[in-house]
């Protein structure tokens, strides 16, 4: 048993494959406990524009994942859900400021232009409200979105959707 312990890496830090501790999200700066807002978008009832939502998580739930499965959610429980019924959020990846966010298979149900350009608006100004996060590329089950609108590209926050007050 001395054999096999003694040859296990001396001053390394054992780390798992993927994770990733950025420096803002320290213990040391940012306690657990303490709560931090979360913001996310919403379809208007009028399904022209899209309004923030601010949501209060604990500090360490403040993360891009958090705020799609949000997102989700709230719009699940609105008058008029836009997102397909069964939607769910699979995984979010972000490298050198780019989001990849995957979604399930229900996605590609999503109709209409206008009812793309919404969903696109809402989760790329959400997941661009992150610092981090500057171009959204968009997923099903690993696969390029089927939506009439080009999903091959990377989107970047576009604010022309959002209104600010409710009118």
């Amino acid at each position: 048993l001395t054999a096999l312990l003694s040859g296990c890496g001396g001053n390394s830090k054992p780390q798992s494959a993927g994770q990733v501790v950025p420096p803002a999200a320290s213990s040391s700066q940012i306690p657990a406990e303490k709560e931090a807002s979360l913001t996310y978008y919403l379809p208007t009832e009028d399904g022209l524009h899209i309004l923030p939502a601010t949501v209060k998580v604990k500090a360490a739930d403040r993360t891009a994942k958090t705020a799609i499965e949000e997102m989700l959610r709230a719009d699940r429980k609105s008058k008029y859900p836009l997102v397909p019924a069964g939607t769910r959020l699979k995984s979010v990846h972000v490298e050198d400021g780019t989001c990849t966010v995957n979604f399930t298979k229900e996605l590609n149900q999503l109709q209409g232009e206008t009812g793309q350009s919404l969903f696109i608006a809402m989760t790329v100004d959400t997941l661009t409200e992150f610092p981090n996060i500057k171009r959204v590329e968009f997923r099903v089950v690993g696969q390029l979105v089927k939506f009439q609108i080009d999903m091959r590209r990377q989107f970047l926050r576009d604010e022309a959707f959002i209104r600010q007050t409710k009118k």
